[in-house]
């Protein structure tokens, strides 16, 4: 979908298609970085998460940060702790953009570090454009919604995934079953949240991504690694 059916059956039902973000998807497309808008994915608080195709016709996700309705007294206070980030304003399409800027730093850090996740693909403001886990346009499932797997294995791969992402001097800040992608193995998702070592709350939110994963394998009969979290800690020298 492009064009003016594009912007007839969303801009009103998903409530975040104002005339930048618009504008935004149309320069995504004239710079073939996407083909075409197919369908709603996943509509959350922060964002909303499309299936597109790109030239070659592979689907592709792509993530929308609501620029009218998202928690931006939340997402400022996250930025101004982040030394990436220089004067922040108090302005609801700035503070949008810079967030949606830090994810896609995160995703590319992440990436790089070999950690399992979408590969993340292009940015143009408040829309961000990366590798779609699923299939025939259906996103996989959380790991809270999956059985019949191989849980231990899943685990000795989600708990790589946070060494890899230490060793690249990152937490996730969020990490829980919930922002985890199933589809033959674990794929993490959502680093808008994730934090550097240097950030004053590094080793709170260390504590607790370790503590969402092992108390969720836990449930599943899995042996964790008790150690973890110092394991992190030694890494990230925090």
């Amino acid at each position: 979908m492009s064009g003016k059916n594009f912007l007839e059956e969303f801009k009103i039902e998903s409530k975040i298609f104002d005339k930048r973000t618009l504008f935004n998807i149309f320069e995504l497309m004239k710079k073939k970085v996407i083909y075409s808008v197919e369908s709603v994915v996943k509509e959350g608080k922060e964002s909303v998460v499309l299936a597109g195709l790109d030239y070659d016709k592979n689907v592709v996700a792509i993530k929308v940060y609501r620029t009218l309705y998202c928690d931006f007294k939340s997402m400022w206070k996250y930025l101004v702790a982040d030394p990436r980030f220089q004067r922040v304003r108090k302005d609801r399409w700035h503070v949008v953009t810079l967030w949606a800027r830090r994810e896609y730093k995160n995703m590319k850090i992440a990436y790089k570090a070999k950690v399992s996740m979408p590969k993340p693909i292009a940015l143009m403001n408040n829309v961000l454009v990366m590798e779609f886990i699923g299939q025939n346009m259906q996103a996989a499932p959380r790991l809270v919604d999956v059985e019949g797997i191989d849980w231990q294995e899943t685990y000795e791969l989600v708990r790589q995934d946070m060494i890899n992402l230490a060793k690249a001097g990152l937490i996730h800040g969020d990490l829980s079953e919930y922002n985890i992608l199933y589809w033959e193995k674990p794929y993490i998702i959502d680093f808008s949240q994730a934090i550097k070592s240097l950030h004053p709350l590094a080793s709170e939110f260390l504590e607790r991504d370790v503590k969402n994963v092992n108390n969720f394998f836990k449930k599943k009969g899995c042996k964790v690694d008790e150690d973890l979290f110092n394991e992190l800690k030694q890494i990230l020298e925090i």
